[in-house]
């Protein structure tokens, strides 16, 4: 209807498509900085142009295989592609400097460039295998590591053995045909300036070969440096964000609310509206939707409980630290611990759908002894006879059971009622850390 309005609050693909904008800039940026590195230390244009020709090739061609190993283009494989740009053009580059160095000893660039592939051929073959050593054990890495490294190890590892085939095949015919010998200096401003760059740069190579001698001499200096920089990286290291997933601002995150157990859900629509009000006059916030009898943080379904999402303004509106999701939820944390009724926390979208306060975990208890089995009927028994509130049960026929309960107030009955139970020992810990769990039991 025209007097209607909507907005979709629960939507994560803001973050994504932003993320993948800012990897976009940083792979313009740095097709632009390989571009001016290479102009620079080759000061030939027909030489430039021939490696940033191979970038293109390497990366596009990278995609052909997306489908073949199931990958698509998200954060980790455009980052690995990020990171190929630097690595793609080295092999381009080895040839095109061989075949300038033959050019400039008398040769036609056709015999000069069969000459330098006879030469470089093995060593760019040799850098795309070193290379591609080092990355694609990544990709036989087991469990969740594994499956987030795998895109970013082997986006790398085929974007260089493509760009070693491109340097074997491509490279040489585009320096045939492109390369010429040079007709002495670089004049005006450009020549001014690679020959200020040419003094510079075999300054510095002399301070660093007579740096390295120093430090092969004194191996006791040597040590320390090595120290500094260790204590240095533990020190940088241990400021970074820790955690498995760091945290991230999406643009949305979450409110729980629970009550008292038995609780209305007219009176906890009454809590929601207290909620609501707040969060409509907090700084930051553009839009909400509210659920009432549903407890997204321990997936429960009772009248006691309440979730609220809460969506965000966009980021290039929200500048400072207190607009931040840390800095609204921190303030909406200490206005809604004003509403006594009932308990109210925010909590951050998981960056991974599943790696998050609200996503809790699965555990299979498997019988293998036999012994079990016949205590089933007494496991559920002890398990349903908690608070009603605080427990809900599921049957099948079967005989696969799903329990999952609230441990806020119930942690040590919990333990108190599975720790007879053989096998359950080892999952009491993860129990009484938990907010919530869900029991599958297979017979």
């Amino acid at each position: 209807p025209p007097d209607m309005d909507y907005k979709i609050v629960y939507d994560t693909t803001p973050a994504v498509e932003a993320s993948i904008e800012g990897i976009v800039h940083t792979l313009i940026e740095a097709i632009i900085l390989v571009t001016l590195v290479v102009f620079i230390f080759l000061q030939n244009l027909r030489a430039t142009i021939i490696p940033l020709l191979t970038v293109p090739v390497s990366l596009i061609g990278t995609f052909i295989f997306f489908p073949m190993l199931g990958f698509s283009v998200n954060t980790l494989s455009m980052f690995g592609l990020v990171l190929a740009i630097g690595i793609v053009v080295d092999d381009a580059i080895v040839v095109v400097e061989a075949v300038m160095h033959h050019i400039e000893q008398g040769k036609n660039p056709r015999e000069a460039t069969i000459q330098a592939m006879k030469e470089v051929s093995a060593p760019v073959i040799g850098i795309a295998l070193i290379l591609s050593a080092v990355f694609v054990p990544v990709a036989f890495l087991g469990g969740l590591t594994g499956q987030m490294y795998k895109q970013f190890a082997l986006t790398i590892a085929i974007s260089v053995l493509l760009s070693a085939f491109s340097a074997l095949s491509l490279a040489p015919a585009l320096s045939a045909m492109l390369l010429k010998a040079h007709h002495g200096p670089a004049r005006g401003p450009l020549g001014k300036f690679f020959g200020w760059f040419n003094r510079v740069f075999d300054r510095s190579t002399t301070a660093y070969v007579a740096g390295a001698r120093l430090l092969v001499r004194r191996s006791i200096l040597t040590i320390l440096i090595v120290a500094a920089v260790a204590v240095g990286a533990g020190l940088f290291g241990g400021a970074l964000p820790a955690g498995f997933i760091p945290e991230e601002d999406q643009g949305i995150f979450g409110v729980n609310v629970t009550l008292p157990p038995a609780a209305s859900l007219e009176r906890t629509g009454k809590v929601l509206s207290q909620v609501e009000q707040i969060l409509a006059k907090t700084e930051g916030v553009d839009s909400f939707s509210t659920i009432g009898g549903y407890g997204v943080v321990t997936s429960t379904y009772q009248p006691n409980f309440g979730t609220i999402f809460v969506r965000m303004k966009p980021w290039d509106e929200r500048h400072s630290d207190a607009l931040h999701v840390k800095g609204i939820m921190a303030n909406l944390q200490r206005q809604v611990a004003n509403i006594p009724e009932a308990i109210i926390f925010p909590f951050n979208i998981p960056t991974i759908s599943g790696f998050g306060a609200s996503a809790g975990f699965n555990f299979l208890l498997q019988d293998r002894s036999g012994a079990l089995s016949v205590q089933q009927d007494t496991l559920v028994k002890r398990l349903t006879s908690w608070i009603a509130n605080f427990v809900r049960s599921r049957f099948t026929m079967d005989g696969v059971r799903d329990t999952g309960c609230t441990l806020k107030a119930m942690r040590r009955e919990c333990v108190r009622t599975l720790v007879p139970f053989k096998g359950m020992h080892r999952f009491i810990p993860a129990l009484v850390k938990g907010a919530g769990y869900r029991l599958v039991e297979i017979p």
